[in-house]
Order: C-alpha cells, then structure tokens, then sequence
C-alpha cells in the first residue's frame, strides 16, 4: 500500500457511496444510519485504513478460515485498497449497500488513515432488505493483516419485524486475521508506513488464518510499541451502526 493506493481508496469512497444509494433501491422503508468506528488503540499502536462496510442479507461471506483470500479482500489486507472488493460486493446484487469510511490521517499529507485514538464516520440508507453488517479494513503496519467478519450474520441491524435495533461491538487483537496473501517479513520495503514506498512483498499463497502476531524486537513493533495486540483482550475498534440523528 502505497500513498497513492490510498488515496485511491479515499476517492472511490465517496463514489461508492452515491453509487449505493442511487442504484440500491427497494420497496423496503429505509432508515438513515450512522456507522461509527473508534480505533482505541494505545499511543503508537495499530493504525486502521479507510474502513469498508457492507450491508446486505445475510449470503454475503468475506473468508473462510483455511481458504485462500479472495483478490479482494488480499488487496484490502495488503494494500488498504477497497476498489475491488466492493465491486464484487455490489455485482449483480441491488439489494445490497456499501460506503467506505475514511479518517483524518496520522498527520501533515497522510492519507486518509484512522489513528489510534481516533474516530470516522459515514452516514448512508439502509433497510430491511439489508439487515446485516459485514466489515473490513486493513492493520497498519503490517504485511497482510486485516480484521473482518467471518460469518455474514454476526451484525444485525433489523430484528425479523423489520425494526431497525442497530449493533455496537468491539474488535480486540485476537481477531486480527492474516490474509496469507504476503509472507511476514515485517521488511521496511514491504511494509505499510515503515518504508518510504510499498512494494509488491513476497507472495505466501496460503490461506487466511488468525495472525500470529508481530516479531519481538522486529521492525513493526520497534517502530510501533503500542501495537503488540497479542497483548490479552487488546483494545483495537468499537463499531457502531445507529440511526442519524
């Protein structure tokens, strides 16, 4: 993930946006809704891309433990970057709303990243026919790591009545998840904000598993101190969907 991935994930978020909610249109009532990540970790601790979000009827699936990531989802958790995963999401599927929520940057010229400590939001129309949340977003810095709902209805917003009931949960470290698209080297060359460029890092072509966590004494958490998230319950983001006020 270079400057310019981002960059291009944060011009394609408001794109997808308006492209939901002038395509995705049903006879469903919709309510307007505000999703709100917080990234509450520590000071010098882990830093969050711009933040996919997708609703949808339950059917979607973002991975499956012990399965190759899908090109999407490998893009997102190697370069940030949500363009092909909400492609994919939105295909064929009218029934189906997505925006991207971007951050104010870690500081002077950063891309549109969410800091720890830091909070974003995106407000967007939802319905019944929409009554789930699925979520992605990139662990910066890493090589390959990502957090991601496995199951496509662990998030309900509607209850079976149609009646909006919202969802505010936690993500901690231990669900941090490794894409298995990129190898580990933690390499300043390879590796989101710890070298001046991304480049293409060593291909792992294995399967998405839980992320065993950053090297001791390694690259990542010499620069980084606050992001070992093997740390017990490491607070890493609250998720809110609630309606607009």
């Amino acid at each position: 993930m270079n400057t310019s991935s981002l960059l291009r994930s944060a011009f394609t978020a408001a794109a997808i946006t308006t492209a939901t909610l002038l395509g995705n249109i049903t006879t469903a009532e919709a309510v307007e809704v505000t999703v709100t990540i917080d990234n509450l970790s520590p000071e010098e601790g882990i830093v969050l891309t711009p933040f996919w979000v997708g609703f949808h009827d339950g059917s979607y699936d973002l991975y499956d433990p012990g399965v190759a990531a899908s090109e999407g989802l490998a893009l997102i958790a190697e370069d940030g970057d949500v363009s092909l995963l909400s492609a994919a999401f939105s295909a064929g599927n009218v029934d189906r709303v997505d925006g991207v929520i971007t951050g104010s940057g870690i500081g002077p010229g950063s891309p549109p990243l969410i800091g720890p400590g830091s909070s974003a939001t995106l407000t967007l129309d939802v319905d019944e026919m929409t009554p789930f949340l699925s979520f992605a977003s990139m662990i910066l810095p890493s090589n390959d790591a990502f957090i991601g709902n496995e199951s496509g209805t662990s998030h309900r917003l509607f209850d079976a009545d149609g009646n909006f009931i919202g969802t505010d949960f936690v993500v901690i470290g231990s669900q941090i998840q490794d894409a298995g698209s990129e190898i580990n080297d933690e390499s300043p060359e390879s590796v989101p904000l710890l070298g001046m460029a991304h480049l293409v890092g060593p291909t792992e072509n294995s399967t998405v598993m839980a992320h065993p966590g950053f090297e001791a004494g390694g690259n990542i958490l010499s620069a980084f101190p606050g992001a070992d998230f093997k740390d017990s319950l490491y607070p890493l983001a609250r998720i809110r969907v609630e309606l607009a006020e």
